[in-house]
């Protein structure tokens, strides 16, 4: 997929499945799909990190498949730390190589440092890198390897978030804010994010002048260099969600709103337009 002449929307981390996702039912996203003949979900979009999760996860991820299906939407799915084998893509490269799409944990060393479970998060992470060999360390699609690697292990180290009952507001952010520390590491991922993303495309993809991810759900989009990095945010209790949309050479970046019968795609936030000799940006 290296073009975009028929709409594609990119969206990110529905976590459907998890009980502080706010999406209980697939088709509440179809008013967003049905903008869009293609749509690329980038990393945790379904639940499938423990054994109990898993069955979730995989019917999730089918009924979506489904509702793609009869809409006449294509849909792609590339792996998160909560799903790793959702499907076998780690990131695309679209609009002839000039924007980069993977969900975000490679950007992190140990995946996710705000984690309760950090320190193991780390180790194991540690030896899927350390597994790959100094030439593998410079091969990007290696690196997304070993970072899937790492998810797969850490794993087993999770509890189960699926077969509750939705979880209240309030005891979520309860649970986000322990143990003290991890509101700071979880400020720290927000604030690195766009100088990582931007750091990762300098090194594997050059020609890149965009890079969309998720994984911290923090949505906004900033510009580094040369590079704009776009987070797609969160369906789960957080600061909300953005669709990236992709037509022609136009990259536009619209806010979601939740409505009665579902979610829509809200008003435009930025919309960026590539041309033969420079890049313009509207806002």
């Amino acid at each position: 997929m290296s073009t975009a002449s028929e709409p594609t929307i990119i969206l990110s981390d529905l976590h459907l499945g998890h009980r502080a996702s706010q999406i209980r039912d697939p088709e509440e996203i179809a008013p967003i799909l049905k903008e869009a003949r293609a749509v690329v979900f980038n990393g945790d979009t379904v639940e499938m990190r423990t054994g109990v999760d898993r069955p979730v996860g995989r019917r999730m991820a089918a009924a979506v498949a489904r509702l793609c299906h009869s809409i006449g939407c294509r849909a792609t799915f590339i792996n998160g730390n909560h799903d790793p084998s959702v499907s076998k893509i780690d990131h695309l490269d679209l609009l002839d190589g000039r924007l980069l799409v993977t969900h975000g944990d490679i950007l992190f060393l140990g995946v996710a440092p705000w984690s309760r479970q950090a320190l193991a998060y780390r180790k194991i992470h540690l030896r899927a890198l350390a597994h790959l060999g100094p030439d593998g360390l410079l091969n990007f699609e290696k690196r997304l390897l070993a970072t899937k690697r790492a998810s797969l292990r850490l794993q087993l180290l999770e509890e189960p978030v699926t077969g509750r009952a939705p979880a209240p507001k309030l005891p979520v952010l309860l649970r986000q804010a322990w143990p003290p520390h991890r509101p700071f590491m979880i400020l720290r991922a927000w604030l690195q994010t766009p100088t990582l993303a931007a750091r990762l495309c300098d090194l594997f993809r050059p020609e890149a002048r965009y890079v969309v991810v998720g994984h911290t759900h923090y949505p906004g989009h900033w510009r580094r260099g040369q590079i704009t990095v776009i987070n797609t945010g969160s369906y789960v209790l957080h600061f909300g969600a953005l669709a990236v949309i992709l037509e022609g050479e136009s990259v536009e970046i619209r806010k979601i709103k939740k409505q009665k019968e579902g979610f829509a795609l809200g008003k435009q936030i930025a919309r960026f337009r590539e041309t033969p000799r420079e890049r313009l940006t509207v806002s």
